[in-house]
């Protein structure tokens, strides 16, 4: 194989028109320093972004490029067969084989691009965001896989970083009414009408046939109370899409839809359409209105029982709600559902926590923690189940933890100051509640802290 042949490059376009900076300067020789500060800077990079990216100015466009100077020739061939059995439907082998080419070559790109990929096609999404994050952290204009990643975290309910991944796409890529759609989905879903019917219209100027765009405005116009317009979109959509489920969706809403009063004008829910349910429940959650959001989530469930994630959105919506024993029922069903999720057994030892249940905090943090979902928080509530088991060594072992993963932690080193006095380490308990009570930071726990000093100093006089 030639030396061309074992080069791996990436390029992508933006157009001069999208910089907003002077871009005369990137004419004129530069230091690669210098170069890589404006690279970062065009492209929204981190600052802590160690790869090299090259750029060169064509006319009315910035070409970057990013190169891998040697393809490895084992994980190579495993990408090659992960095609192959791609290509067959085969989706399971070909993860398989791709998950080997990361391990054998971590910083070739296309293998966790195309592991991405398969993952969405199996919904396995946050497989799929792990892997498409990955590629970009690798080559950040590889920018296909801010399409796949922004689908995949809409698919996640993410919708802030969904809505992320679809602008980032949109720098290079300027005339895909996909991404228009799933973009108006999303301003829809955060109640930024205005945003979410200006991405239909583009959706429709790329793809004037595209009903679902057209549905998109006669939903937002229907939320608003512009009856007539929304009825002029729902006819369009008919029109199109002829016998259609989206056809017969906007008759219903055309002989269903009212005008209501400013202070009700709300996005009216179809007792068929469970997505509806979800998009209320999200909103009411996002509005910290925890009572209605579980309300919307439990009409959800009832028509999609199956679906674990929104199990666990209604378990976070009780626990903001203050109802730890119905959150921890909501996450016992999410995790049942699908129990390879660490996240599920996380929220299910936080209401355990909240409950005061020790051993089921100790039983679901420690399933958590195996499925790779070992956090501060985790940590912190192990510790203190712990602890309040009588288990003080490893309370102290798992709070501990709890500070390497986040060292301003406070709630951890007020218990670990806890578990370390009860060790009869008072020089080192005082130590880490000075750190809580001279912080900058404001906390509830400064007044605790101060107290259980106190009572630490005494004790030890």
């Amino acid at each position: 194989m030639s030396k061309n042949q074992n080069i791996k490059i990436i390029t992508a376009v933006i157009k001069t028109s999208e910089i907003t900076e002077d871009i005369s300067k990137l004419n004129h020789p530069l230091d690669d320093q210098e170069k890589n500060r404006i690279v970062k800077r065009l492209l929204g990079l981190a600052s802590n972004y160690n790869g090299s990216i090259d750029f060169e100015v064509q006319n009315d466009k910035v070409i970057f490029s990013w190169k891998i100077q040697r393809i490895n020739p084992n994980a190579n061939k495993l990408h090659n067969t992960a095609l192959q059995h791609a290509r067959k439907g085969e989706i399971k082998n070909s993860i398989e084989h791709w998950e080997e080419a990361t391990n054998i070559d971590p910083y070739n790109p296309d293998y966790f691009f195309n592991l991405g990929v398969a993952y969405f096609e199996l919904k396995k999404y946050m497989e799929s965001v792990d892997a498409l994050n990955r590629t970009l952290s690798i080559c950040p204009i590889f920018y296909k896989a801010h399409l796949i990643l922004g689908t995949s975290y809409l698919k996640l309910r993410k919708f802030e970083n969904s809505k992320k991944q679809f602008q980032k796409y949109l720098k290079y890529i300027k005339n895909n009414a996909l991404v228009y759609l799933n973009l108006g989905t999303v301003f829809s879903i955060l109640s930024d009408y205005k945003n979410g019917a200006r991405m239909f219209e583009k959706a429709i100027e790329i793809a004037p046939n595209e009903p679902r765009a057209y549905l998109g405005i006669a939903k937002i116009n229907s939320a608003l109370g512009k009856i007539d317009e929304a009825n002029n979109y729902f006819k369009k959509v008919i029109e199109i899409d002829g016998n259609g489920s989206l056809a017969n969706y906007a008759k219903r809403s055309m002989a269903t839809v009212k005008k209501q009063k400013s202070e009700e004008i709300d996005t009216k829910i179809s007792s068929d359409n469970p997505e509806e349910f979800y998009s209320e429940g999200y909103r009411n959650y996002l509005n910290s209105d925890f009572q209605k959001s579980a309300e919307m989530y439990k009409k959800y469930l009832s028509l999609k029982p199956e679906d674990d994630y929104v199990w666990c959105a209604l378990g976070e919506s009780y626990l903001r709600a203050g109802d730890a024993k119905l959150a921890a029922e909501a996450f016992k069903k999410a995790a049942k559902l699908s129990p390879r999720k660490g996240l599920y057994f996380k929220e299910l030892a936080l209401s355990f926590y909240k409950l005061e249940d020790y051993e089921k905090v100790i039983v679901s943090a420690s399933k958590a923690k195996e499925l790779g979902k070992a956090d501060s928080v985790t940590y912190c509530i192990w510790g203190k189940a712990l602890f309040e088991k009588g288990n003080i060594n490893e309370a102290i072992i798992m709070l501990d933890h709890s500070l390497k993963s986040n060292k301003n932690n406070f709630l951890a080193k007020y218990y670990l100051a806890e578990a370390l006095d009860k060790n009869d380490d008072a020089m080192n308990a005082v130590g880490y509640l000075e750190e809580i009570i001279f912080s900058k930071n404001k906390s509830p726990l400064k007044e605790k802290s101060e107290i259980l000093k106190k009572a630490i100093i005494e004790k030890d006089q």
